[in-house]
């Protein structure tokens, strides 16, 4: 079970009771009102701030076309929605998922951890999905005669911490243990979401089978868990009773076939997540076994490889990176991504140009490969070539337009340019997306001061500005 180190219990304490301040003094306590979709998404814009300061989105540009990849086919199967979504992976080895207000849904590295297929993942996010379309949060803190919306924010902060000392304080401390309690979805809530998942994902023509292999893991860990965690943390209750009536819906279609599924692209971005929220040194002899399992298919073995090289990456073991991951391109010969992943590791090890090389031929197969455009902007920067360097970092802010490391490379490159208005609005735009809002809004100033008047930079650096203050004045 995760728990966080004492140094960091005291100050994300005082973090979160001080974002539950601001939420009881927008929606005073005793107050009960229609929820509306308008506060909804402040809820969900106050609790996204909350999340960048607090704990770590993993949103590395594959990772974020993976998930909005696999949302997105769900969204498609899910039809016309109140809310434009936003799926976000956090850096927590939890086994949680769950759909915040406004259609935010935060999948746990400790849930990825434990799924197998893209399947079970796309079962778990269609289920967030159900969640969010039918309104359950919203509906919970409506009915509720003891809550208001601020304590259900503070709840979903509890919710956020995960299992342990700090999340338990957090609720109970701030006397929103009893909204927690209102926030648990109820069986009729669970069947929803699950009759909406398993719709979705005969839509796709994906086997909802999935659903009850996650189910499967999901009740292990229930079972594991039970007496160590409070039951008010546990928001999706009975799984095994959920398991049951996904099998009546599989029985009641009868034999089904669908097509296989290629599980490439969710292993590599399982690999890639364990490697961004685990520690080298763990992961390197579980790769190595599974690599040398006989047991295991050429496929599995294969990615096992991929894993064994990104562990030696993060130790500086380029050579040995390199030799492990020609054994998953051996394998995988036309999955251009991995061009891309073999560029990174020649980068790494200071060999610039035959890095921009490998980018730069990938890139002309793969353009809209996120990975390969991020990756390809830095070496391009790397060998002074600003304003390309530039172009494609504005391109890819346009898909990601809040990611933390695209608005301070930005930055920093217009600040090289000479662009001082456009440098300093995008690090005002790093730092606030970063969690400092006092660097945030002393480089937004900036922004404002040096940029011609009726500008772009000076737009977006007020209406950054402006939502920073709107922010402030609801503490």
């Amino acid at each position: 079970m995760f728990h966080l180190s004492r140094r960091w219990q005291k100050p994300i304490l005082a973090a979160v009771c001080g974002w539950f301040v601001f939420f009881t003094a927008v929606w005073p306590v005793g107050t009960v009102a229609a929820f509306s979709v308008g506060e909804e998404k402040e809820v969900g814009e106050q609790l996204l701030a909350i999340v960048r300061k607090e704990f770590k989105v993993i949103d590395a540009p594959d990772v974020v076309q993976y998930v909005n990849r696999v949302g997105g086919d769900i969204l498609r199967a899910a039809g016309p929605q109140f809310f434009n979504y936003h799926f976000f992976v956090i850096k927590n080895k939890e086994f949680n998922a769950f759909a915040a207000p406004s259609g935010m849904i935060f999948i746990h590295s400790g849930l990825i951890k434990t799924m197998a297929t893209e399947g079970e993942l796309m079962s778990v996010v269609a289920h967030e999905v159900g969640h969010a379309a039918s309104r359950h949060i919203a509906d919970r803190i409506e009915k509720s005669t003891k809550v208001n919306a601020g304590t259900a924010a503070m709840a979903l902060a509890g919710i956020l911490l995960g299992a342990g000392p700090v999340s338990e304080a957090v609720v109970v401390g701030s006397l929103a243990a009893g909204t927690t309690m209102n926030l648990k979805f109820s069986r009729q809530d669970e069947e929803e979401a699950d009759r909406l998942a398993y719709k979705y994902m005969r839509e796709l023509d994906r086997n909802p089978t999935s659903m009850v292999s996650m189910l499967q893991k999901m009740y292990r860990i229930d079972r594991y868990r039970q007496g160590q965690v409070p039951a008010y943390l546990l928001t999706h209750p009975q799984p095994a009773l959920r398991m049951g009536y996904v099998q009546n819906l599989l029985q009641m279609d009868g034999a089904v076939t669908y097509p296989s599924e290629d599980q490439f692209a969710f292993r590599r971005i399982k690999c890639r997540i364990l490697a961004m929220s685990e520690e080298p040194s763990a992961l390197l002899p579980v790769y190595l076994r599974e690599a040398d399992d006989p047991e295991l298919d050429a496929d599995r073995r294969a990615m096992a490889w991929y894993g064994v090289s990104l562990a030696q990456l993060a130790n500086a073991d380029f050579t040995g990176a390199l030799a492990s991951l020609a054994k998953v391109i051996a394998h995988y010969p036309a999955q251009h991504i991995l061009q891309t992943d073999l560029g990174n590791i020649h980068f790494e090890a200071g060999h610039y140009e035959k890095a921009l090389e490998i980018f730069q031929k990938t890139f002309a197969v793969a353009p809209n490969c996120l990975h390969t455009k991020y990756y390809l902007a830095r070496s391009l920067r790397q060998a002074g070539r600003l304003p390309e360097a530039a172009r494609l970092y504005d391109e890819l802010l346009v898909v990601m337009p809040d990611n933390v490391d695209l608005h301070l490379q930005l930055g920093r490159i217009k600040a090289e340019m000479g662009e001082m208005a456009s440098g300093y609005y995008h690090l005002g735009a790093y730092h606030w997306y970063d969690g400092n809002v006092e660097m945030a809004k002393r480089h937004l100033r900036q922004a404002v001061e040096l940029a011609k008047k009726d500008s772009e930079e000076k737009r977006a650096a007020d209406e950054l500005l402006a939502t920073i203050d709107r922010v402030e004045k609801k503490k």
